[in-house]
């Protein structure tokens, strides 16, 4: 008897994965066959260090497009930019400093999730930090190390899951555990495909939007990632200024990271 009852419980858990897994790879053939067809395709632009008052804040804030904001925590104007990013109907991400595999430590600040710390140290200030603005989730500020820290990693996605908060990776490290911990967690899982910036060339910003869009049409999706202040600014707002429309125009809708979340799971 309690073998037919085992037999029966490993028949309906994997009835239950299969139509889980069936159900992620229809979200993720309509996208893909959406673009196949010409019937548009999606990309969701995150713009990392709102929170200080950097140059190309108010430029961004103007865009007539859907984007999302990653504001760094414990900044003079976090609270601020994070709630002009909501009154123009954008989404908003807690862009949290983690520890590096190079530069210095002091680069991050005194606020950042560093692999010595201690577990109570990593929770209290992943509480402090989730606690400056509502958000929609969270994405790592550099990282390469923390994000392939197992213990830091878990810690930080049970707080995500206590929450019910989405992570962005910007993928600073191949190595990353975010995949890992995502599905130990059911959390709500984005991969950053392109940076834009890092360069003040307007050139080179609109070569990456145009990877962006390849990459969207080809697969039903793309998520990229900006700055504003010297990393971009000004000078990336201005070149998706320039291309949005065009974009449009060929099929490419600009959504949010949540917005695209909520398709793809």
């Amino acid at each position: 008897m309690k073998k037919k009852y085992s037999l029966n419980m490993n028949i309906l858990i994997f009835v239950l994965f299969a139509a889980f897994f069936i159900n992620f790879l229809r979200q993720s053939s309509e996208l893909r066959e959406a673009a196949s067809q010409n019937k548009g395709a999606y990309i969701a632009i995150i713009i990392d260090d709102f929170g200080g008052g950097a140059q190309g804040t108010e430029e961004f804030l103007s865009l007539p497009i859907k984007f999302t904001g990653a504001v760094m925590p414990f900044q003079s104007q976090s609270e601020a930019d994070a709630a002009l990013l909501k009154e123009k109907g954008n989404d908003v991400l807690v862009h949290l400093p983690m520890e590096a595999k190079k530069g210095k430590r002091s680069w991050l600040g005194d606020r950042a999730i560093f692999t010595d710390m201690t577990d109570e140290e990593i929770t209290a200030l992943l509480n402090d930090a989730f606690g400056c603005f509502n958000a929609a989730g969270a994405n790592n500020h550099m990282g390469s190390k923390a994000t392939e820290d197992e213990r830091a990693m878990s810690l930080l996605f049970r707080e995500l899951k206590d929450r019910d908060m989405l992570f962005v990776d910007s993928m600073t490290t191949p190595d990353s555990l975010s995949g890992e911990m995502a599905e130990k967690f059911g959390i709500k899982l984005l991969k950053r495909d392109v940076f834009l910036d890092s360069t003040q060339s307007k050139a080179e910003i609109l070569e990456n939007l145009n990877k962006t869009k390849e990459i969207a049409k080809k697969r039903g999706y793309a998520v990229c990632i900006g700055h504003v202040g010297a990393e971009g600014g000004r000078v990336t707002a201005e070149a998706v200024k320039e291309v949005y429309e065009d974009f449009e125009a060929e099929g490419i809708r600009f959504v949010t990271v949540s917005q695209l979340a909520e398709m793809l799971y």
